[in-house]
């Protein structure tokens, strides 16, 4: 069964497919069997972290408060939990954020 990882891994990058063995790669929201609302809960959720990296300090990268963050991580849970519904057994789903 392909693992889907769910992991802001670059600015727009947030899903990978993750081969068993070999490098993951990035796949595009529109090439999953996901409802739309899905999608733009992804987007979103995926613009929010990309609105706080630092790009030229990776390390710098925060959320502006410490609420924010938990917020914003259990959005990610939440998501992935919806990827494994609508995905079905199709995928493992994999969190790593």
């Amino acid at each position: 069964m392909p693992r889907l990882r769910l992991a802001p891994e670059g600015i727009g990058l947030h899903l990978w497919l993750v081969p068993e063995r070999g490098a993951a790669r990035a796949v595009d929201i529109d090439d999953l069997d996901i409802s739309e609302e899905l999608a733009d809960r992804i987007e979103a959720w995926g613009d929010a972290f990309d609105a706080v990296v630092d790009e030229v300090e990776p390390s710098a990268t925060a959320f502006p408060t410490p609420e924010a963050e938990v917020l914003w991580r259990a959005e990610g849970q939440l998501i992935a939990a919806a990827l494994k519904d609508e995905l079905g057994e199709d995928f493992e789903i994999e969190t790593r954020f």
